[in-house]
Formats: C-alpha cells, structure tokens, sequence
C-alpha cells in the first residue's frame, strides 16, 4: 500500500575550519514491503495459501444470495448506486477466482508430482471459514460477520508470484503453459474496481485490502448465460456436488 513520504529542508551552518570531513553515507538497497500476515489456519506456501483464498472467497461470494434480504433492509438513501456498486464487486471477485484458478492450474501443470488432491483439500479448507455462519438462523448476525470479512490483499500477490514461478518451472521442464506466447503476455492481470463514493460507514461488499485502482475499461463476462458463475462451480467441488 503506499505510504505518504515526508521532506525536511535543512540549512547549513558554516563549517569550522578545524572540523574533520563527514563520512559519506552509507548506500542502502530499498527494502521490499512484506506480504501481510498469513490469516489463522491458512498455508503458508503460495501454493496452497491461493487455494485456500479461492475457497474463502467463492464461500463469501455464494453467501451474499443469503445476505441480499438483510442487505437490502439497511437504510440506503441511493439504491441504484448500490446496486451498481454490487454487480461490479461481484464481477471483481469472480475475476479474483480466475486469477486464482490460472495460477494453481498452472502449478499443477508444472510440478513434477500430482498436487490437485491437496488443492482441493486447501480450497475445502478456506471455505470451512464460512460453516459456522451457514449453520447460524441469526442472520442479521450472519449480515454482519459477511460485512465485516476482508479477503487478504496478500492472495493476489501470492498468485501472481505462483502464476510467473510456474510459467519457468515449466519451461525449465519442456512444458509450454502458455501455447507459444511470451511469459510476459500472459502475466496476470489483477482486477479493477472503479472507486464509488461510499454511501454508508460499512460497505456493503467489502472484498480486497488493496490501493484505489485506476478506472478500468468496461468489464467483458467472465462466464456465458448458459453456464453457473464460476463461485458457484467451485463451491460445487468443494461440497462434492455435481458442477452445472
């Protein structure tokens, strides 16, 4: 995130004639900003700590259907600006799942052993975050608690830092992820919200820690009419259900 810089203007003072010279200052290398914290009970690895933010997310994503009628009993002085503000952080969160499903699929295309098995038991393991709420009938307690969840900005990086480590394991490997094209072309690319004026103290779908994003051009479906969203699709995996 960035962080607001500060100058000093200081006045020199004449030099003594006596005075020894200064020392040069020493040249330091910038220091890189940490990823964030790795929430409670979620993998470290890029790996896995992806999985388990695709099944937190598609869970808080297939919860707003339940939601919706607490939602909508909330003062709302601008009901169409919600709305709007609504469909564009869904069609974020499903470009999130996107970005997170290229990057794992392409690990499991890269590494030498079978590792979806343990993927799917990540993604199961994020989405148990939710069971609790799912089971709850208060569900002006479950409004809040959905409010109030924020997916960690440290699961885009991870997937970005997973999606290129793999593009060169598996070139290193002789498997072509990316069917002739650069690695450069097909990096990731995180998804943009246009920032709204907020209209209450709580947003109604809160989704990323992440800066202002620049206004992006005008979003393309991720999915066809004729198919499910793709939360749904992973929230059926994960329940071990049917997929459409």
């Amino acid at each position: 995130m960035p962080l607001a810089s500060m100058f000093a203007l200081a006045l020199m003072a004449a030099e003594p004639p006596a005075a020894a010279p200064k020392a040069a200052a020493a040249v330091t290398a910038p220091k890189t900003v940490p990823d964030e914290p790795v929430p409670a009970g979620a993998p470290s690895d890029d790996y896995g700590f992806v999985n388990w933010c695709t099944g937190a997310l598609s869970g808080h994503m297939t919860l707003y259907r339940v939601v919706k009628p607490e939602l909508d009993a909330l003062p709302d002085p601008r009901p169409q600006e919600s709305a709007a503000l609504d469909a564009a952080q869904t069609q974020a969160g499903r470009e999130y799942l996107e970005l997170y499903r290229k990057a794992t699929e392409a690990a499991e295309k890269a590494s030498p052993r079978p590792i979806g098995e343990r993927g799917l038991t990540e993604r199961r393991r994020g989405n148990a975050i939710w069971g609790t709420v799912r089971n709850s009938t208060d569900r002006k307690a479950v409004m809040w608690t959905w409010l109030g969840w924020e997916l960690p900005g440290r699961c885009e990086t991870a997937a970005e830092r997973l999606y290129e480590k793999s593009l060169l394991s598996a070139q290193a490997l002789g498997i072509d992820l990316v069917g002739g094209s650069s690695a450069a072309s097909q990096k990731p690319v995180t998804p943009q919200i246009e920032p709204t004026a907020p209209k209450t103290p709580v947003s109604r779908t809160p989704l990323a820690k992440t800066s202002a994003p620049a206004k992006p051009a005008p979003a393309k479906s991720v999915t066809s009419p004729a198919e499910p969203p793709i939360e749904d699709k992973i929230q059926a995996e994960i329940d071990g259900k049917p997929v459409g």
